[in-house]
Protein backbone atom coordinates (compact mmCIF):
# COMPACT_ATOMS: atom_id res chain seq x y z
CA UNK A 1 0.00 0.00 0.00
CA UNK A 2 1.20 3.52 -0.83
CA UNK A 3 0.34 6.66 1.09
CA UNK A 4 -0.14 9.91 -0.81
CA UNK A 5 -0.34 13.40 0.65
CA UNK A 6 -1.35 16.93 -0.16
CA UNK A 7 0.46 19.18 -0.59
CA UNK A 8 3.38 17.23 -1.97
CA UNK A 9 5.63 17.14 -5.01
CA UNK A 10 3.01 15.02 -6.79
CA UNK A 11 0.09 17.17 -5.60
CA UNK A 12 1.35 20.75 -5.13
CA UNK A 13 -0.65 23.09 -2.96
CA UNK A 14 -1.85 26.49 -4.08
CA UNK A 15 0.75 29.24 -4.03
CA UNK A 16 1.08 31.32 -0.89
CA UNK A 17 -0.43 34.74 -1.57
CA UNK A 18 -0.69 38.16 0.04
CA UNK A 19 -3.07 41.07 -0.35
CA UNK A 20 -3.20 44.46 1.39
CA UNK A 21 -5.96 44.94 3.96
CA UNK A 22 -6.50 48.71 4.29
CA UNK A 23 -7.57 50.44 7.47
CA UNK A 24 -11.30 49.99 7.94
CA UNK A 25 -11.22 46.56 6.29
CA UNK A 26 -10.72 43.22 8.04
CA UNK A 27 -10.00 39.57 7.17
CA UNK A 28 -13.08 37.43 6.88
CA UNK A 29 -13.61 33.70 6.35
CA UNK A 30 -15.74 33.21 3.23
CA UNK A 31 -16.00 29.66 1.87
CA UNK A 32 -14.79 28.72 -0.72
CA UNK A 33 -12.33 31.67 -0.78
CA UNK A 34 -8.73 31.13 0.19
CA UNK A 35 -8.49 34.79 1.25
CA UNK A 36 -11.13 37.47 1.86
CA UNK A 37 -11.43 40.93 3.35
CA UNK A 38 -14.50 43.06 3.99
CA UNK A 39 -14.97 46.74 4.69
CA UNK A 40 -16.37 47.51 8.10
CA UNK A 41 -19.87 49.01 7.72
CA UNK A 42 -22.79 49.73 10.06
CA UNK A 43 -25.20 46.85 10.59
CA UNK A 44 -27.62 46.44 7.71
CA UNK A 45 -25.36 48.03 5.08
CA UNK A 46 -23.82 46.00 2.27
CA UNK A 47 -20.22 45.18 3.22
CA UNK A 48 -17.86 45.78 0.28
CA UNK A 49 -15.50 42.84 -0.07
CA UNK A 50 -12.59 41.42 -2.01
CA UNK A 51 -12.19 37.66 -2.19
CA UNK A 52 -9.54 35.40 -3.70
CA UNK A 53 -10.50 31.98 -5.04
CA UNK A 54 -7.97 29.56 -6.57
CA UNK A 55 -8.70 26.39 -8.51
CA UNK A 56 -6.51 23.85 -10.26
CA UNK A 57 -6.86 23.82 -14.04
CA UNK A 58 -7.01 20.87 -16.36
CA UNK A 59 -4.00 20.70 -18.71
CA UNK A 60 -6.08 21.53 -21.81
CA UNK A 61 -7.65 24.70 -20.33
CA UNK A 62 -6.22 27.92 -21.75
CA UNK A 63 -6.20 31.41 -20.26
CA UNK A 64 -8.75 32.40 -22.91
CA UNK A 65 -11.00 29.49 -21.85
CA UNK A 66 -10.81 30.60 -18.23
CA UNK A 67 -11.71 34.22 -19.05
CA UNK A 68 -14.55 33.14 -21.35
CA UNK A 69 -15.99 30.87 -18.64
CA UNK A 70 -15.81 33.66 -16.06
CA UNK A 71 -17.50 36.14 -18.44
CA UNK A 72 -20.16 33.55 -19.33
CA UNK A 73 -20.91 33.14 -15.62
CA UNK A 74 -21.23 36.91 -15.15
CA UNK A 75 -23.40 37.28 -18.25
CA UNK A 76 -25.72 34.54 -16.91
CA UNK A 77 -26.56 36.82 -13.97
CA UNK A 78 -29.98 38.38 -14.72
CA UNK A 79 -29.57 42.05 -15.64
CA UNK A 80 -25.76 41.94 -15.76
CA UNK A 81 -24.12 44.67 -17.83
CA UNK A 82 -20.39 44.77 -18.47
CA UNK A 83 -18.95 48.25 -18.04
CA UNK A 84 -15.35 47.50 -18.93
CA UNK A 85 -12.82 44.82 -19.82
CA UNK A 86 -9.09 45.14 -20.25
CA UNK A 87 -5.93 43.06 -20.38
CA UNK A 88 -3.68 43.60 -17.38
CA UNK A 89 -1.31 41.62 -15.14
CA UNK A 90 -1.70 39.99 -11.77
CA UNK A 91 1.45 39.29 -9.75
CA UNK A 92 3.37 39.42 -13.04
CA UNK A 93 1.09 36.97 -14.89
CA UNK A 94 -1.13 37.97 -17.82
CA UNK A 95 -4.60 38.74 -16.51
CA UNK A 96 -7.96 40.18 -17.46
CA UNK A 97 -10.03 42.74 -15.62
CA UNK A 98 -13.80 42.55 -16.15
CA UNK A 99 -16.10 45.03 -14.41
CA UNK A 100 -19.87 45.17 -14.44
CA UNK A 101 -23.07 45.56 -12.47
CA UNK A 102 -26.59 44.21 -12.09
CA UNK A 103 -29.67 45.09 -10.06
CA UNK A 104 -31.80 42.91 -7.82
CA UNK A 105 -34.94 43.71 -5.84
CA UNK A 106 -33.33 42.57 -2.59
CA UNK A 107 -30.00 44.42 -2.80
CA UNK A 108 -30.38 47.10 -5.46
CA UNK A 109 -27.41 47.61 -7.75
CA UNK A 110 -24.34 45.43 -7.20
CA UNK A 111 -21.03 46.44 -8.79
CA UNK A 112 -18.32 43.83 -9.29
CA UNK A 113 -14.69 43.93 -10.39
CA UNK A 114 -13.07 40.64 -11.41
CA UNK A 115 -9.35 40.09 -11.96
CA UNK A 116 -8.45 36.69 -13.31
CA UNK A 117 -5.11 35.06 -14.16
CA UNK A 118 -3.60 31.64 -14.73
CA UNK A 119 -0.63 31.06 -12.43
CA UNK A 120 1.91 28.40 -13.38
CA UNK A 121 3.94 26.88 -10.53
CA UNK A 122 5.39 23.55 -9.44
CA UNK A 123 4.35 21.88 -12.71
CA UNK A 124 0.66 22.82 -12.35
CA UNK A 125 -1.58 25.71 -13.41
CA UNK A 126 -4.07 27.40 -11.12
CA UNK A 127 -6.69 30.01 -11.95
CA UNK A 128 -6.70 32.91 -9.52
CA UNK A 129 -9.86 35.00 -9.35
CA UNK A 130 -9.94 38.17 -7.27
CA UNK A 131 -13.45 39.53 -7.04
CA UNK A 132 -14.30 42.90 -5.52
CA UNK A 133 -17.96 43.65 -4.83
CA UNK A 134 -19.87 46.62 -3.47
CA UNK A 135 -23.35 48.14 -3.58
CA UNK A 136 -23.91 50.52 -6.47
CA UNK A 137 -24.21 53.60 -4.25
CA UNK A 138 -20.86 52.69 -2.60
CA UNK A 139 -18.95 52.41 -5.89
CA UNK A 140 -17.80 56.03 -6.16
CA UNK A 141 -16.27 55.84 -2.68
CA UNK A 142 -15.04 52.22 -2.65
CA UNK A 143 -14.06 51.38 -6.25
CA UNK A 144 -10.54 52.92 -6.05
CA UNK A 145 -9.89 50.93 -2.86
CA UNK A 146 -11.14 47.69 -4.41
CA UNK A 147 -8.82 48.19 -7.38
CA UNK A 148 -5.89 49.05 -5.08
CA UNK A 149 -6.48 45.88 -3.05
CA UNK A 150 -6.55 43.83 -6.26
CA UNK A 151 -3.35 45.57 -7.42
CA UNK A 152 -1.65 44.64 -4.13
CA UNK A 153 -2.16 40.90 -4.69
CA UNK A 154 1.14 39.05 -4.88
CA UNK A 155 2.53 35.54 -4.77
CA UNK A 156 4.92 34.71 -1.95
CA UNK A 157 5.79 31.35 -3.54
CA UNK A 158 5.55 30.27 -7.16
Amino acid sequence: MTTVSYPSETFPGFPQVTMDCPEGWSPHSVPPAQLAITQERPAGEFRPNVIVVMQRLRPEQSFEDVVRQAVDKLEATPGYEEVGRTETTLAGFPAARVEGAWTTEQTGTIAQALRIAVVEHDGVRDVVEITGTCAGQQATEVWPTIRAIQDSFDLVSR
